[in-house]
């Protein structure tokens, strides 16, 4: 309770017992009512909006259930200073970026958000008590005596109490009512105790400008908007899936350049050790140099490749938000089945896939729908220049007798009264402006919609081709590196019988290494396309076993007839020219 002493007025902004039930409330229960609301609002989204069972969505963190004041910066400092190693599968990496990821919990709170400006828009057109108080006050009257002195004989002490009650419609009607009432009044000098009741009550209903759905535009626009962040959070969900999967396999083709290049390091070493021996009486020196030469290549790449795999574990931490200090051996698996499972196919020419999208991109239902909020907000904007025409009713009681029972009726203490308002709209300049400005938005709104469909499409060609040049490439690859393989062999035996030099076999290694990272290279590029490219299409499926070398259910729509080739068939298809590429009677891709 909060006491301000002016003059000679005591004065208490709240009674004793409304003060304590304030003081009392734990902040906790606010927390516990918004969090029941909003998850309420998003689950019944998820509901409609995406068609699925609602997932709770918790966004609460370790840091969470703490008092503020007690978290302190060497509390932040130590976690980070964590180095117990770990080794992770693909899916746990997946879960953990789900408790851990910044980003990830960024999304969450942003949903939330969107979902708790709701309840508030919500609560404008809800019945609610706006204001609550007391007032206690004790004075003197402060007159003149007749000698021109001030009198403070008559003390007067009292306590009212007030109340108003708001309610706003749908229909852009509202109802106000006020009330006010004094407990007691006694004057401390001789006067006689008194009492003061006040009631006003008043009920708008506007009839033209202000009527219907446009007076609730705030409501239905925050509606919309948790429907936009539900499919946008449940994007970014499939979008997070993939960024982990992307990083994790990057690593993985890392570690496999790892081997390769020890592996390769370690040939050139012993065929090194090898012309050192037979240098004297049957390898020229500058031979010897040059195996010398290529061992240091090879320790230097073998350094570089260790480098370049320690820096990308280190930033798979930062995006799973772990700290940097602990080992992190992540599970080969996943690679393996990569190569086992060969090169799945999407059976789709990029007009069919561009109409799968449209059907099952959340992004695209979102910019459809916000084309549909600007059609919308022209009929929200012309309402202003309607006139103004309001139908009221109201009552008054005010009684103010000191004699007169609480219970007795006074019919000159009731005042009722209806009628309309009337405002005509004379000044326009800004109902104008604002017109001519959602008008140019409006077109805005068709240029980012038509640019989005745009863009779509030309990310699934790009996409059907990349994937086209991927498999391609590994095709081309594999066979490089058969044809390595036997380079090498062949040049043992030759350099044994002295038909080859030491360069034969040197670079008959350099092309076999070459080809074992491109391998893999290209095996990784595939499989992380395709998965880009449902993703584009809209159809990505992280709930899917092993989503990362399977296709997920496809629409049933027209689909382009594919060769299927072994995987590792040599691409024996004819190439195209620079003729036919840049002829306009070549087919479409």
């Amino acid at each position: 309770m909060v006491f301000q002493i002016s003059g000679k007025v005591l004065r208490s902004s709240l009674v004793p017992g409304l003060a304590l039930f304030i003081s009392s409330c734990s902040t906790d229960h606010y927390v516990r009512s918004a969090d029941n609301e909003v998850h309420g609002i998003i689950d019944q989204n998820q509901r409609v909006v995406l068609e699925e069972t609602p997932v709770p969505l918790d966004i609460s963190t370790p840091f969470s259930e703490l008092n503020p004041k007690y978290i302190q910066p060497e509390i932040i400092v130590s976690e980070r200073l964590a180095s117990e190693p770990m080794r992770l599968t693909l899916q746990q990496a997946i879960a953990i970026s789900v408790s851990n990821r910044r980003e990830y919990q960024s999304e969450k709170e942003t949903l939330y958000l969107v979902a708790l400006d709701l309840t508030r828009a919500r609560h404008d057109y809800a019945p609610k008590l706006t204001s609550l108080g007391s007032r206690a006050t004790y004075g003197t009257a402060g007159l003149k005596n007749t000698s021109g002195d001030f009198d403070s004989s008559d003390r007067d002490l009292a306590v009212a109490n007030r109340a108003s009650f708001d309610q706003t419609f749908i229909t852009g009607g509202a109802l106000a009512i006020d009330l006010a009432q004094d407990i007691f009044r006694f004057y401390l000098g001789g006067g006689n105790p008194g009492s003061t009741r006040f009631l006003s009550a008043r009920l708008t209903q506007p009839l033209l400008r202000g009527a219907g759905a446009v007076s609730n535009e705030n409501l239905t626009q925050r509606e919309r908007n948790v429907a936009y962040a539900v499919r946008n959070f449940s994007r970014f969900q499939d979008t997070n899936v993939i960024d982990i999967t992307t990083a994790y396999f990057r690593i993985l083709q890392e570690k496999d350049r790892v081997r390769n290049e020890y592996e390769s390091y370690k040939n050139i070493g012993v065929f090194a050790d090898r012309a050192r021996a037979l240098a004297e009486d049957r390898l020229p020196r500058f031979q010897l140099d040059q195996a010398k030469q290529r061992e240091l290549q090879g320790k230097a790449r073998y350094i570089s490749a260790i480098n370049s795999y320690k820096n990308l574990v280190d930033n798979f931490k930062l995006t799973l938000g772990l700290p940097l200090g602990g080992e992190l051996i992540l599970d080969d698996a996943p690679l393996r089945s990569l190569a086992e499972a060969g090169l799945p196919e999407i059976p789709f020419d990029a007009d069919p896939a561009f109409h799968v999208a449209i059907n099952h991109r959340l992004d695209l239902f979102n910019d459809i729908d916000r084309f549909e909020d600007s059609k919308r907000k022209i009929q929200v904007a012309a309402d202003a220049f309607k006139p103004g025409l309001d139908l009221f009713a109201g009552i008054d009681l005010d009684t103010n007798n000191s004699t007169a029972s609480y219970s007795n009726f006074d019919a000159d203490a009731y005042f009722t009264r209806i009628g309309v308002d009337l405002d005509l709209p004379v000044d326009n300049l800004s109902a104008r402006n604002d017109f001519r400005r959602v008008k140019i938005d409006f077109e805005r709104q068709i240029r980012s919609l038509s640019q989005s469909l745009d863009r779509i499409h030309a990310d699934l060609r790009s996409g059907l081709r990349g994937l086209e040049l991927s498999r391609e490439t590994y095709t081309i690859q594999n066979n490089a590196l058969n044809l390595a393989n036997q380079r090498v062999e062949g040049a043992n035996l030759l350099l044994d019988a002295g038909r080859a030099t030491t360069r034969d076999l040197l670079d008959a290694q350099s092309d076999q290494l070459t080809a074992q990272n491109a391998v893999t290279s290209a095996l990784v590029n595939y499989h992380l396309t395709r998965i880009n490219l449902l993703h584009d299409m809209g159809v990505f499926d992280a709930a899917l076993p092993q989503f990362w070398v399977k296709n997920p259910t496809l629409p049933s729509v027209k689909r382009k007839e594919i060769k299927m080739l072994p995987v590792n068939t040599a691409a024996s298809e004819r190439l195209i020219t620079p003729d036919e590429l840049f002829s306009e009677t070549r087919p479409r891709s």
